[in-house]
């Protein structure tokens, strides 16, 4: 192949690709049919070419430098723009292989995607999926996502997403709850309730988003309990502890049984959408478009869990 003008090979630059996406050195070199010197070798001669370090180099895993970074947003999209081009000529080829490493909720893991994305690896026999369910907001380049499942108003215009379905919040609470300590009607009514807080990554989220006559409004809550874990505040409200401000999806089954019991729905504010996310130097390939579209499909097939 040419070579770059610093001297960078540009096959080294799609093998430096390869790397980052699957997280080693010897899973390239078996994925390549080459051995595990050769593979290293030639990253270290395009560190050299480049006069930067690339990777940061642990027993645990790989992790890319500011520079790496850098360059395996260029490289993805050489890398694909091959892709492409094998798939135009082959038609797909019909075999769509790779991997493919993605983060989502644990409530939408739990009551959705784990399941979706057996049934998606049982179609595609060639690709695999990394799955972390996690609440976190990973930087997706960093961490070396393809895609992240989000609930969230999106603000971050480094990322591309598509909205797969809107997630309804539900203020709920048992019904001994409601016995014993009446039921609130009206907003302020709840500063005389026990309300569970859920703490997102150290904040409490004391103000509840309500609405009242279509306007949105912030009520500030008390209450004896507060979890950074969904699931916690779902069993407290099935003792009985308190109300509890939670995703529809989590606590449909409960209301249908009438373990749980909706409260003031007319001044529920919180509808939140679900996206499929990507950042914008990963253009994604066919895998990746398959797989959302899948997993929209699997939201929309138990949207009465959401909304």
């Amino acid at each position: 192949m040419t070579n770059h003008k610093h001297g960078a090979k540009a096959d080294d630059i799609l093998l430096f690709a390869y790397v980052v996406e699957a997280g080693s050195f010897s899973r390239v070199a078996e994925q390549l049919e080459l051995s595990n010197s050769v593979v290293s070798k030639r990253i270290a001669r395009l560190e050299q070419a480049l006069n930067a370090q690339l990777l940061y180099r642990s027993t645990r895993k790989l992790s890319l430098t500011d520079a790496g970074i850098v360059l395996y947003q260029k490289s993805r999209l050489a890398k694909l723009a091959i892709q492409e081009a094998e798939d135009a000529v082959t038609g797909y080829g019909n075999e769509i292989r790779g991997n493919i490493k993605i983060t989502m909720p644990v409530v939408s893991a739990r009551f959705v995607l784990n399941n979706a994305i057996a049934k998606f690896c049982a179609i595609y026999p060639e690709i695999s999926v990394e799955i972390t369910p996690d609440n976190r907001c990973f930087d997706l380049i960093k961490e070396g996502f393809d895609l992240a499942i989000r609930t969230a108003h999106l603000e971050d215009s480094s990322l591309i997403a598509r909205r797969l379905i809107d997630s309804q919040w539900i203020i709920c609470a048992s019904p001994t709850y409601i016995t014993r300590n009446g039921k609130p009607e009206q907003p302020e009514d709840l500063s005389d309730h026990n309300c569970m807080i859920y703490k997102y990554e150290g904040a409490g989220l004391d103000h509840w988003a309500l609405k009242r006559d279509n306007e949105d409004i912030q009520v500030h809550v008390r209450g004896s309990l507060n979890a950074n874990d969904l699931e916690a505040l779902r069993q407290a409200a099935l003792t009985g502890l308190g109300i509890a401000y939670l995703p529809r999806v989590l606590v449909h089954e409960d209301l249908l049984a009438g373990r749980l019991v909706s409260i003031m729905a007319e001044h529920v504010g919180k509808r939140l959408g679900i996206y499929a996310v990507y950042p914008r130097t990963r253009l994604p390939d066919l895998r990746i478009k398959l797989l959302v579209e899948h997993l929209r499909q699997a939201y929309l097939d138990k949207k009465e869990y959401f909304y």
